[in-house]
C-alpha cells in the first residue's frame, strides 16, 4: 500500500526526506566549518537562512507526513490524494458500479421496491457509514415500520446527471421491477447540456503547471486550499449552472429528459417522486438558489410529479456545519439525517400498506 498511488509513492516521499536531510547537513557543516570571524554579516543573514529552512523543512515533512499517511477525507472533485485514500477504504460497489448491495434480479413476493437515483449527494460521497446516508436512513425507519416489505436501493454515481440516470431508470424498471423511483435532482444535474472548452471547464479542477501535486501532499492541500478557490473556473461555478436554466435551448433540452423519466414510469404504472436536494456552499453572483428551486417546483408539478425541495431545510442553520469539510461541500451526516427526516415526513410516515 505504501508504493501505491493510495499513499501517494514511496519514492516522492523519500526525495523529501532526502531534501530536509541535505538542508539540515549543510546547516550543521556551515555552522561547523565557516569562520566565526570572517564576514560576520554575512555568517549572521546565511546562519538565519538555513536555520530557518531547517525549521520550515521539519515543519513541512511533518505535515506532509500526516497528511500522506493519517488523512482520509474527500475533497469537492476526489481527486486529492486523502479523497483517493477515501474511496479506497470506505466505498463498496456492487455490479452496477452503485454504493449498495447487489440486487436480486427477482423481487421477492410482497416487497415494494424504491430506487433512489442521484449523483454524489445521493451516493453519500464523504459519508464514512452507508448506514448515514438519507436512502439508509429511510430504508431502516420503513424497516422499523414494516420489516422486510420494502427494500430501498441506492442507484447514484459520482458526476451522473439527468442525461445519464435515463438508462439507470430504465433497467430499474424493466430488471428489477420497482414499484417507485425517487429521482434525487441537485441544480448540478443540467451541467452536461452546458458548453465547455479546454480552457474552460468548471467540472473539472484546474491542475497545476508549476508541479505535480501528486509528488507531495501538502502542496497539494495548499493548492487545492489557498489557489483552487480563487481561479475562475472554480469561482464561477454556480453562474455557469445558472447561466444554463436561463439558457431557453439548455433548460428545453433539460425538461425534454426528465418528460422521458416521467413518461417512463408512467407507462410502467411506476410512481415517480423527485427530491430538490440543495447545494449547501454557493458562490457567483447569478446564483439565485430560491428562484431556481420554485422554476424546478413549477416544472416537475406541471408534468404532474410529486417534488419534495428540500432548500428550507437550510434556512436558519449554520451551513458549514452541514458540510463534509472545509474542501469538500457535500452533505455531511447531520445533512443527510435532515434529508432523512424530511422525505420520511413527506412520502413514508403516513403510508405503512405502500
Amino acid at each position: 500500500m505504501l508504493t501505491s498511488g493510495v499513499f501517494g509513492y514511496l519514492a516522492d516521499y523519500l526525495l523529501w526526506w532526502l531534501l530536509l536531510i541535505s538542508i539540515l547537513v549543510h546547516t550543521w557543516c556551515f555552522f561547523r566549518f565557516f569562520p566565526k570571524k570572517c564576514c560576520p554579516k554575512t555568517r549572521l543573514v546565511m546562519g538565519n537562512g538555513l536555520v530557518f529552512l531547517s525549521l520550515l523543512g521539519v515543519t513541512a515533512l511533518v505535515a506532509e507526513s500526516y497528511i500522506r499517511f493519517t488523512v482520509v477525507e474527500t475533497d469537492a472533485f476526489g481527486v486529492s490524494l486523502p479523497a483517493r485514500r477515501w474511496f479506497a477504504m470506505y466505498t463498496k460497489l456492487n455490479e452496477m458500479g452503485c454504493r449498495d448491495k447487489d440486487w436480486s434480479v427477482d423481487k421477492p413476493e410482497g416487497v415494494r421496491r424504491i430506487a433512489f437515483v442521484g449523483d454524489s449527494f445521493a451516493y453519500g460521497w464523504g459519508i464514512n457509514n452507508v448506514a448515514d446516508r438519507f436512502t439508509d436512513i429511510i430504508q431502516a425507519r420503513l424497516n422499523q415500520q414494516r420489516p422486510h416489505r420494502t427494500e430501498v436501493m441506492n442507484v447514484a454515481k459520482p458526476g451522473w446527471g439527468t442525461q445519464q440516470q435515463v438508462e439507470p431508470i430504465e433497467d430499474m424498471i424493466d430488471r428489477y421491477h420497482v414499484d417507485e423511483i425517487v429521482l434525487c435532482y441537485v441544480p448540478n444535474d443540467i451541467e452536461k447540456l452546458l458548453p465547455t472548452t479546454p480552457d474552460f471547464n468548471p467540472t473539472k479542477p484546474p491542475t497545476s503547471g508549476f508541479f505535480n501535486l501528486d509528488s507531495s501532499c501538502l502542496l497539494d492541500y495548499l493548492y487545492r486550499r489557498v489557489w483552487l478557490p480563487r481561479l475562475p473556473t472554480v469561482r464561477v461555478y454556480h453562474d455557469w449552472l445558472a447561466q444554463g436554466y436561463t439558457d431557453p435551448q439548455v433548460w428545453s433540452l433539460q425538461q425534454q429528459q426528465l418528460e422521458i423519466i416521467a413518461q417512463y414510469c408512467r407507462q410502467h404504472n411506476v410512481t415517480l417522486r423527485v427530491v430538490l436536494l440543495p447545494f449547501i456552499m454557493t458562490g457567483g453572483r447569478e446564483y439565485n438558489a430560491p428562484a431556481l428551486h420554485q422554476a424546478l417546483t413549477n416544472f416537475f408539478n406541471e408534468i404532474g410529479v410529486d417534488v419534495l425541495d428540500l432548500l428550507p431545510l437550510l434556512a436558519n442553520v449554520d451551513r458549514k456545519s452541514l458540510i463534509v469539510n472545509q474542501l469538500d461541500p457535500h452533505p455531511n451526516e447531520k445533512a443527510h439525517a435532515m434529508f432523512a427526516d424530511a422525505i420520511w415526513k413527506a412520502f413514508y410516515k403516513n403510508q405503512p400498506s405502500q
